[in-house]
């Protein structure tokens, strides 16, 4: 069987499960949890993209979809059901401008149980098993293209003594635009048929009114683990203005029969980051360093680094980059749901770990705009839509040769909730 047609009859299933869930109300007492009190969110999105490199392969997509999500109630305030069925339809794509990641590969629609599970909750204590979302640092959904990553597994989270914890066992992933689930080790690049679980520890907290700490450890037998802390605090320096100053530290590593490259490797990254926040503008420097010993891998979402940017992360071995971000909130300035968002970053000394050579020196412009229908003289049905531009220029220079390679982005989302 594919993994197209697994795809197609879990997604179905699900559908399935749905009806099943909402035809069993009529049995008096779960009608409460499983009708009344429950959720049923309709995301649409549209994702245009356009990537041209030259000199290279281009990439063109246009796609519509998005997810359809059934929260039930708490049943005795203690048991929850969830389905969430994602999918991403093909408007436009030509088969050889694939590689824009809003389709499979082939430029091919697709249909997926993202999320499947069962919820118990106990004291501020939830117990989750099955399909889920994980935002938790360096794991996390990735939602950047048509539909986010989601995680198999059993997760415990709440909050102890003023700490937010995150603590799981995760078997499988989806990534953003796959339509089947697979094992966490070979997500990573192990070889064909490693199976390994991952474990997932993460604690948020605030000891203080104007200082946040963040910490994050996964393993992975045998293939990798990675850690990560954050802290950031914040100081007024005026009536309408304030400094933030913060800094992330990770450490990666093979573990155990280093079955993902066959060797022992060993890496970190150092950032620090200082925003000044004056009224609706903010303006950021940041400097950050990765170690010589191998790039930073990112097998489980999104780069958590300061320096995550729309084409590129800055996390190859030996780099040092250097960043300047800005974005102005224009709802104090008379445009409400109005935002924009601009960034230029180099990276440069990079190294191929391996080899030692000189790898390229990287440069990076982004600029997004954001428009929120958030306004009051829109009418309700109109507040949920968020439209999205983006678009970016990544350089590569290495002696004489370069490459330049350009991202445009269209987005339309909107999100309805029935409850």
């Amino acid at each position: 069987m594919s993994r197209r047609t697994r795809g197609i009859r879990a997604a179905r299933r699900a559908a399935w499960l749905l009806f099943l869930a909402l035809g069993s109300a009529r049995a008096g007492g779960l009608s409460d949890a499983l009708v009344r009190d429950s959720e049923v969110t309709l995301h649409f999105r549209s994702h245009y993209l356009d990537r041209n490199r030259t000199p290279g392969n281009d990439s063109l997509a246009w796609a519509a979809g998005g997810w359809l999500g059934y929260r039930s109630g708490w049943l005795a305030d203690a048991l929850r059901l969830g389905v969430t069925v994602h999918t991403s339809r093909k408007l436009h794509g030509p088969s050889d401008q694939d590689g824009a990641a809003l389709l499979l590969a082939g430029q091919r629609s697709y249909t997926v149980a993202g999320e499947a599970f069962g919820a118990v909750r106990h004291d501020g204590h939830t117990l989750t098993a099955g399909r889920f979302l994980v935002n938790q640092f360096e794991v996390n959904p990735q939602d950047t293209r048509m539909t986010p990553r989601t995680f198999q597994g059993l997760s415990l989270a709440g909050k102890a003594g003023g700490v937010e914890y995150y603590v799981a066992r995760l078997d499988r992933m989806k990534a953003r635009n796959w339509d089947y689930f697979e094992n966490v080790a070979d997500v990573a690049g192990a070889p064909a048929g490693t199976h390994r679980p991952m474990w997932l520890v993460s604690a948020r907290g605030a000891p203080g009114e104007n200082l946040s700490l963040g910490f994050a450890r996964y393993h992975v037998r045998d293939i990798l683990a990675s850690t990560y802390a954050d802290a950031a605090w914040t100081v007024p320096v005026g009536a309408d203005t304030r400094l933030r100053l913060g800094g992330q530290a990770f450490r990666q590593g093979s573990t155990g029969q280093r079955l993902l490259t066959g060797a022992a490797f060993d890496t970190w990254i150092a950032g620090l980051k200082a925003d000044l926040i004056h009224g609706p503008l903010a303006l950021s420097g940041i400097a950050m360093k990765t170690g010589r010993g191998a790039a930073y891998r990112m097998p489980y979402g999104s780069w958590a680094g300061y320096t995550s940017r729309i084409i590129n992360n800055f996390n190859r071995a030996g780099e040092e980059v250097w960043a300047v971000d800005a974005a102005v909130d224009f709802a104090r300035l008379g445009a409400p749901g109005l935002g924009l968002y601009a960034s230029a970053t180099v990276g440069r000394n990079a190294i191929d770990a391996a080899t030692g050579a000189a790898l390229s020196r990287n440069t990076e412009y982004d600029l997004s705009v954001d428009y929120r229908f958030t306004a009051d003289g829109w009418p309700q049905w109109a507040k949920p839509l968020w439209l999205r531009a983006r678009t970016a220029r990544f350089e590569q220079r290495l002696g004489g040769a370069s490459t330049v390679t350009t991202e445009h982005h269209l987005i339309l989302n909107y999100a309805f909730v029935i409850k």
